[in-house]
This record gives structure tokens, C-alpha cells and sequence, in this order.
């Protein structure tokens, strides 16, 4: 996997490049990010603005590289560009962010289209309300809230959802 990466990594570094020039050419601003290939999940890419932080998932770049060069590393770069360009307080996939997307030449998509194997196995917990014959499954995560004391309702019934006796050995 590192000898073919490193090639997949070369073709995000190019592209990073070419985008720092357009961002120059047409916006006057120098944007120079740190890029980590450690981002897990769903997510293909993250652009952490504070820290002028890019980062790829390693995954589907290798997977998916023709279209993650050209349409995920514009995408989190314009985050970049659009938040230097117009402020803190613009909203992530907004206007802002969507001419800079079409100033790159990219189609503004807020979402990419690759398949993802979830990595997260989650433990799910059964879960009932006052409803007759209801049933719940909680994620281990929304269980732990709840032991928390954290609360969620019923929509139809709005009472207070109470741990079943039995538990679900599911996982998402």
C-alpha cells in the first residue's frame, strides 16, 4: 500500500498546487494548508480552517482516485479559500463556498457519491416506549447518553424511551 500511495499522494499534492495558483490568480490570497491522509469513515475529506488543516481519507483517495483528486480536494480546499475570502461566519456549503467551487471549474457538490464500508461497529440496545408492541434499537453511543441520563422520546408518544430487558448484538 505505501508505494502506491505515495503515488495517489503525489497526484493530491499536484492538484493542491495548481489550486494554490488559481486561489493567487483569482482571489489574491496565499493559501498554503498541512494535508494528513488519516480522516476514517464516511468522510472523504475535512478542512479545519483554524489550523489551515486539510484531511483525506486514505481509503477512498486510493479507491476512488480519479474523482478525489478532481472534485473532494477542490471541495475541502475551497473551504479554505472561502472562509479567508469572506469570513467566520459564512455557512460551510454556501454561496461563498460555491463560487469558489465554480471559480476552480469544479461542480459545488456538497457530497460525494463513493461507496463506504462503514468501520464503526456499534453494539445496538433494545429500547421500548408506553406505545403498545413498540421497539427501539439504540446505538451503544445513544445507550451511554441515555446511562448518562440522557433522554430521548417517543415520536408518537413522546414518553421517555426505557431499556428493554433484552439486548440487540447488532452492528451497523
Amino acid at each position: 500500500m505505501g508505494e502506491s500511495f505515495s503515488k495517489v499522494e503525489s497526484l493530491v499534492s499536484d492538484k493542491l498546487k495548481e489550486l494554490r495558483v488559481k486561489a493567487e490568480e483569482l482571489f489574491n490570497l496565499s493559501v498554503e494548508p498541512e494535508t494528513a491522509y488519516d480522516l476514517k469513515g464516511q468522510a472523504a475529506g475535512q478542512a479545519n480552517y483554524r489550523k489551515n488543516r486539510l484531511r483525506f481519507n486514505r481509503d477512498l483517495l486510493e479507491k476512488y482516485t480519479h474523482e478525489f483528486v478532481h472534485q473532494t480536494v477542490p471541495h475541502e480546499f475551497a473551504h479554505l479559500v472561502a472562509y479567508r475570502k469572506f469570513g467566520p461566519k459564512i455557512k460551510p456549503h454556501g454561496m461563498e463556498w460555491k463560487s469558489v467551487m465554480l471559480a476552480f471549474g469544479v461542480e459545488p457538490t456538497r457530497t460525494h457519491g463513493f461507496k463506504v464500508v462503514s468501520s464503526r461497529r456499534l453494539k445496538r440496545f433494545a429500547y421500548r416506549c408506553e406505545c403498545p408492541d413498540s421497539a427501539y434499537e439504540l446505538t451503544s453511543i445513544r445507550h451511554n447518553r441515555v446511562q448518562r441520563g440522557g433522554l430521548y422520546l417517543c415520536k408518537k408518544c413522546q414518553s421517555p424511551l426505557q431499556q428493554d430487558l433484552k439486548e440487540f448484538d447488532r452492528s451497523y
